[in-house]
């Protein structure tokens, strides 16, 4: 997997939240977030569909479960998003209060637990259609996505100023 690619994805997904950032809240801006989350998950796709290298009975088996898969974690996501972009918004226009900061960890590590969950909810289903190697596969690939989204957003992210 190209790092690279990967680079590109959580650089369109950063793209995304500076415009919001630049733009204030907006239909528009919520338009141009859905498009480049849409744009990161079928980057996403591509890759696990590239590097996976499925058999043909394989791909059959797993895509279906994936599908589902993704739905679940599109889900946990979206929220995930909403609370990034909630904010954003309050950081940008200086509302943030212990009060916030307490819902905001609540929800962050919330949605953090109910993706473990989903995740390892998963495993024996896809190991019941794939080799443990290519599961494995599967979950690196996830994993290493992940991070370098994640490491975009710590750079893209404004620090709470406490007082």
């Amino acid at each position: 997997m190209g790092r690279l690619f990967l680079a590109g994805i959580a650089a369109c997904f950063i793209t995304v939240f500076g415009q919001l950032q630049a733009q204030g809240p907006n239909q528009q801006a919520d338009e141009e977030i859905a498009q480049g989350r849409a744009m990161v998950q079928a980057g996403v796709d591509e890759i696990i569909h590239e590097e996976l290298a499925l058999t043909e009975e394989e791909a059959e088996l797993f895509w279906p479960i994936y599908a589902a898969y993704r739905s679940e974690t599109r889900a946990l996501m979206d929220r995930y998003t909403a609370m990034i972009t909630e904010y954003m918004r309050r950081y940008d226009s200086g509302d943030l209060s212990d009060e916030y900061a307490s819902d905001l960890m609540e929800t962050f590590f919330g949605i953090k637990r109910e993706l473990l969950d989903v995740k390892m909810g998963y495993l024996p289903k896809f190991k019941k259609v794939l080799p443990a190697l290519k599961v494995a596969q599967f979950y690196q690939l996830e994993n290493k996505i992940e991070a370098e989204i994640d490491a975009q957003l710590a750079l893209a992210v404004p620090l709470i100023e406490s007082t």
